[in-house]
């Protein structure tokens, strides 16, 4: 009798203690959202479905559809937040740029140091091509573009930025396509240019 009274106390303790477990749905949504940016990053996003963001972020398959109305909502989810990671790319770069002398030097890096990444580059081209067909998308990745030339004012004038992103962009495309990202060399004299700065032949 007295073995019995206390599995029932500890099964009661046990129901007790899972009914007192904190939840917290926004950090669970947090979750899933951070899987389908990844699964975006590694794999495109059109191949993005609930199942496989539940398994990436080990939920079950129920909680997708729960935060999510559909797998379109869950893929724009995705790409804010590759949009987000992007742009703290952008804060980084710049963050560096602010203590740096050279200017062309550091964009120049800043540059290499990004398309050197095969998932960042990846992550980049698959928010701007997404965005060519999804005008949702597209509303993101022209805050992305908007965020990178207000980053360059300090340094430059507007019509130079502008012409700045659309070679970084397009140095990423080309990168992906081929299948390695553009030499530094070429990056060092594509800066300058843009910036009108004379190449240090040291360098």
């Amino acid at each position: 009798m007295m073995k019995n009274a206390t599995e029932k106390e500890k099964h009661s303790e046990c129901k007790t203690a899972r009914k007192r477990a904190p939840r917290n749905p926004s950090a669970r949504r947090q979750q899933i959202i951070s899987a389908a940016a990844d699964l975006i990053a590694q794999e495109g996003s059109h191949k993005i479905t609930n199942r496989s963001v539940a398994e990436r972020a080990g939920v079950p398959l129920g909680s997708t559809t729960q935060y999510f109305k559909s797998v379109d909502d869950l893929r724009r989810a995705g790409l804010i937040e590759l949009s987000a990671r992007i742009e703290a790319e952008y804060d980084e770069a710049f963050h560096v740029m602010e203590h740096e002398e050279d200017v062309c030097a550091s964009i120049s890096n800043a540059i290499c140091d990004y398309i050197s990444d095969p998932e960042r580059m990846r992550a980049d081209a698959t928010l701007y091509a997404t965005a060519i067909e999804d005008p949702a998308v597209r509303d993101i990745a022209k805050r992305n573009y908007d965020r990178f030339v207000d980053r360059c004012k300090p340094y430059m004038d507007l019509k130079r930025a502008k012409i700045l992103f659309a070679f970084v962009e397009g140095a990423l495309i080309d990168s992906c396509v081929m299948g390695h990202p553009y030499e530094r060399e070429l990056i060092q004299e594509a800066v300058a240019l843009i910036l009108d700065t004379p190449l240090d032949p040291a360098v």
